[in-house]
């Protein structure tokens, strides 16, 4: 029994020091100088589509990633862009 409870306490361990580990590395990439949520965001304006449609697919997809595709702030993507 009491092995049972050493290795139980073992394995506690390391899953607490993996979430430790874990949470301080993806805290650090959303640390960047320009700003934006995720460094490794491809850079996307609304002249990059042709269409509003795929501008918001786009948006949709990753939201804090392509914020800057809504500059109003209101969930529509390049609203100056034809709906097709």
């Amino acid at each position: 029994m009491n092995n049972r409870i050493k290795y139980t306490g073992i394995f506690i361990v390391i899953i607490l020091l993996g979430l430790i580990i874990s949470c301080s590395d993806s805290s650090d990439s959303s640390n960047s100088t320009d700003g934006s949520a995720n460094s490794n965001c491809p850079t996307k304006t609304c002249g990059d589509f042709k269409t509003q449609g795929q501008a918001q697919a786009t948006y949709d997809s990753n939201r804090s990633c392509y914020k800057n595709l809504d500059a109003d702030n209101d969930g529509t993507a390049c609203e100056n862009l034809s709906k097709k």
